[in-house]
């Protein structure tokens, strides 16, 4: 459903969404139908049983403190992250609600909510026997929600129904009818991350195929992210001025002496938040992204992610003329222990490199791979603990709001992508205020895809929009300059 643009690459041109929405920017539209929800059976039995198991991670906490400050000030809530998946199926709510309370039974942290106190962030866990999904008809059975309302609708319900401190931590619901069903489910940022989103889907897919055939989902045994808490704290203790994640971070802030900010300006005054608008650009098609693959496969200390970093930072350059580049990238910090577990599993680590105007694209794309390993190692050491170090050593620049952050996902390497309902999977983030104009790189199989959140006016409309052509236009310079590579694909299709 892309419009294509005069002079545009392949009909490619940033998208922006409706003003003043939640609702997700989506490549494809799903089908509507009757609205259908599934809740605890019992909230406030929960809510009584629930027990303090432990604090809570760094992100959460920071979380937990803003999102208290915000409700002080009446803001909405949209502090959210949710997903969507298409069924082709017919809806058995009954079914669907015993998946659900299996799944949320599964993992702790969907049976979790913290509270604010005197001794600061608590987490609380429910006990697996107070979890009990019941199906219900928020509109009644007979009102439907068609297509163009159903984005607005879903997102709208998550972040309604959800909050750091509610007994149901994710929200389930669908759009029933049309051949099948839309589902979709949502939670609290507190709760989890983008990653989180698709395990979730490929379970809940899983367990709800068993109830409706009558046989047992084969899953795989999961972590507390209890213990996941714990071993944060754990690293966050070994932490020294010396570690290479404070020296990567000192380093970082020493370039600007303040956290990263948009690589174009944003049309703000003195600097505060501003209602958002989404927006999207395709980067590249298929092809494209499969001859980035060969580019960085075929080229010592290349890799995908280092060729993306260094078209944004070129990109930057050519529309401002700055040659540092400084971003925080978020690193998924799962391990092999918590790659099944449901929570926010997440480090922040800086990418910074300076940017040669004469440099050949692919010597950049190096400099920036090596830029992007170097953030890797320093996500090692949980980014509170880092903060800690450098603010006793009074290396600590003032900080107010969040950074610029930059987040890349293969698509193609998520758990069920192969499964024709879970490879429906679209995830999107809620969508409030911003200063910013965060950029959400996902290769997909049909090809590079951006997606950003950026104040809503007309200079970062304009400025959003040049920079991302220019990424695109990069992109495309750096695979030029790699012609050999582009000739190796020709006609034939690589998955690495």
């Amino acid at each position: 459903d892309d419009v294509a643009s005069v002079g545009g690459h392949h009909g490619m041109t940033v998208l922006f969404g409706a003003a003043a929405t939640p609702e997700p920017l989506l490549r494809r539209q799903f089908p509507g139908g009757t609205p259908i929800e599934w809740s605890l059976c019992s909230p406030d039995a929960a809510l009584q049983a629930a027990r303090v198991t432990g604090g809570a991670t760094f992100l959460q906490t920071e979380h937990v403190v803003t999102s208290t400050a915000a409700r002080a000030r009446g803001d909405e809530h949209r502090s959210v992250v949710g997903a969507v998946a298409r069924f082709d199926t017919t809806l058995d709510p009954v079914a669907m609600a015993a998946a659900l309370t299996a799944f949320v039974q599964r993992h702790d942290e969907l049976r979790s909510f913290y509270t604010l106190g005197e001794v600061g962030v608590e987490r609380r866990v429910i006990p697996q026997t107070h979890v009990e999904m019941v199906a219900q008809w928020p509109l009644g059975r007979d009102r439907k929600v068609d297509a163009e309302e159903a984005g607005d609708y879903l997102a709208n319900r998550i972040s309604v129904t959800t909050a750091f401190d509610s007994p149901q931590s994710m929200h389930f619901g669908a759009f029933d009818g049309d051949g099948g069903f839309t589902f979709y489910l949502g939670a609290d940022h507190v709760h989890g991350d983008g990653y989180s989103l698709w395990l979730a889907m490929d379970e809940i897919n899983a367990l709800y195929r068993a109830e409706t055939s009558g046989t047992s989902a084969t899953l795989t045994e999961v972590a507390s992210f209890g213990n996941y808490v714990a071993d944060e704290h754990r690293r966050a203790a070994r932490v020294r001025a010396d570690d290479i994640g404070v020296k990567a971070w000192r380093e970082a802030l020493a370039i600007k002496g303040s956290l990263p900010d948009s690589p174009v300006p944003l049309g703000l005054h003195d600097d505060a938040p501003a209602p958002a608008v989404r927006c999207r650009r395709d980067l590249l098609t298929a092809d494209e992204a499969d001859a980035l693959d060969v580019v960085s496969a075929s080229s010592s200390w290349v890799t995908i992610a280092g060729c993306l970093f260094s078209a944004l930072a070129s990109a930057q350059y050519i529309c401002t003329g700055e040659k540092r580049f400084f971003t925080t990238t978020a690193l998924a910090t799962r391990g092999i222990e918590f790659e099944f577990t449901q929570g926010w599993a997440c480090n922040f680590a800086p990418v910074y490199f300076d940017v040669d105007p004469g440099a050949d694209p692919i010597e950049l794309a190096r400099t920036a791979s090596v830029a992007v390993k170097r953030a890797k190692n320093a996500a090692a050491a949980p980014i509170g603990a880092v903060l800690q170090v450098l603010a006793r050593s009074g290396e600590l620049p003032q900080m107010a709001g969040s950074p610029q952050m930059v987040t890349y996902i293969d698509h193609r390497r998520l758990p069920g992508i192969d499964d024709p309902t879970v490879g429906t999977t679209v995830g999107f983030p809620g969508i409030g205020k911003t200063k910013n104009s965060n950029l959400w790189l996902s290769r997909m199989v049909d090809g590079l895809v951006v997606e950003s959140q950026i104040p809503d006016n007309d200079v970062a409309r304009a400025h959003i929009e040049r920079y991302l052509d220019t990424v695109a236009a990069q992109l495309r310079a750096l695979l030029e300059s790699a012609d050999s590579a582009v000739t190796a694909i020709a006609g034939t299709r690589v998955r690495q």
